[in-house]
């Protein structure tokens, strides 16, 4: 079996750079005496900076950072050219090199970690503790380095980027501020991809109206919208302009257009694409509902959000009555008799949210029949008390006509 053998060099790569230089004779005798007259300067005001001079382990501490900051700077600065690194060493002085690594890594921190468009800004408390993790307790190799600069530069590209886009359709950045710049991007291309007439971030309403658009037979994907918009864009955003729409028709589109699930259900679903959608105003909301729930708007009479309605239509709805925003006496008396003989049918309640109730309202309203209304209604409508029997059911209309939408005048028991 042959086996082989490979000498790991896992010394810092100042250390490297100082010993390659002596070797080679680039550093002298009196640069060493310089370097090493150099170096308490530095750990003193690294020490400062982080602790005090005055202890032992913030002073010991202090020359691992410096170690590690230089290494970083000289890797960097020389490619990896041990030649280039002891020739800086020697022309240039310890402090230097320790605070171009400390430059680096405020660098790397002021850039942003992800791509949402929220405003930043550099806080000098937090960029301190960034360097003294990154300088000592987990210090970065020149690689780790580079690729974590990388992401964060891409992420700037793509913040940059929406940012431009967003201006393009007129939306300012407390528009976009809780949004991510691929959700940006994102409503941007659907919007073009459906050639409207006015660039604008879609409301809700406008995201369902163009998803059906895309679904219709005689769609066909063309990226002809995007030409006027780049007309005078930056080289740099027409190219990722040119590849966000077609990633958007190759992994985007093929979801928006699957009939299995509703527009509805994909902009509000936990697995949601992402959608930059305008702040939509009070008539936006009713013209969502009646795209996405129809028959929900039309059996509420676009009063889904009144507890009264709701009442109502889930008593109806839970003792097998039709489903109305309102009831009749004899409509009422119908729902308390049925409760007292069947109990309520929570199921037929939950299956109607689910058929016609929009998306993200659902939830909420089955933890309102589940949770609030059922428990109390059992409570109110019921005739278990031998001692205050309810036989005329006036009690319990009278909590039907004080919670619910009841049709009637008069007496309950007219």
């Amino acid at each position: 079996m042959n086996t082989a053998v490979t000498r790991v060099d896992d010394r810092p790569y100042f250390e490297k750079a100082l010993t390659y230089g002596l070797a080679q004779g680039i550093l002298t005798p009196a640069d060493l005496i310089r370097i090493e007259a150099d170096a308490p300067k530095g750990i003193v005001q690294i020490a400062d900076h982080f602790g005090t001079a005055y202890l032992r382990t913030d002073l010991e501490t202090a020359i691992a950072r410096m170690v590690n900051l230089m290494s970083l700077y000289l890797e960097d600065a020389s490619n990896g050219d041990l030649h280039r690194a002891a020739c800086s060493l020697r022309d240039n002085t310890l402090l230097s090199h320790s605070r171009g690594g400390s430059e680096m890594l405020k660098r790397l921190h002021a850039l942003p970690a992800d791509s949402g468009l929220y405003s930043r800004r550099v806080d000098p408390a937090e960029q301190k503790i960034f360097v003294n993790e990154r300088s000592f307790a987990f210090p970065l190799a020149l690689a780790s380095y580079r690729e974590l600069l990388r992401q964060a530069q891409a992420n700037q590209m793509q913040i940059d980027f929406a940012r431009w886009l967003a201006r393009q359709f007129e939306a300012t950045a407390d528009d976009t501020a809780d949004y991510s710049a691929e959700e940006v991007i994102r409503s941007a291309m659907l919007v073009l991809l459906t050639a409207p007439k006015v660039l604008a971030l879609p409301t809700r309403s406008q995201f369902i109206q163009q998803v059906e658009r895309l679904r219709k037979k005689t769609f066909r994907a063309s990226t002809a919208a995007l030409a006027p918009v780049l007309h005078e864009a930056p080289e740099a955003f027409a190219k990722m302009a040119d590849a966000a729409m077609q990633d958007f028709i190759t992994t985007v589109l093929p979801q928006l257009q699957d009939s299995t699930r509703s527009a509805d259900e994909l902009l509000n679903a936990a697995d949601q694409l992402g959608f930059c959608l305008s702040e939509f105003v009070e008539a936006d909301v009713v013209a969502y509902d009646k795209l996405v729930a129809k028959e929900w708007v039309r059996v509420t009479k676009g009063n889904g959000d009144d507890p009264a309605v709701l009442a109502t239509l889930f008593l109806r709805l839970a003792t097998g009555q039709a489903p109305k925003a309102s009831a009749l006496l004899r409509e009422a008396r119908a729902i308390i008799a049925s409760f007292r003989t069947q109990g309520f049918d929570s199921k037929a309640v939950l299956d109607y949210i689910d058929a016609h109730a929009p998306f993200e309202q659902r939830e909420d309203l089955k933890s309102f029949w589940l949770e609030d209304l059922r428990p109390d209604a059992e409570t109110h409508l019921a005739d278990n008390d031998p001692q205050m029997p309810d036989s005329h059911m006036a009690r319990a209309l009278r909590y039907f006509r004080a919670n619910c939408v009841a049709s009637w005048k008069g007496r309950d028991n007219d």
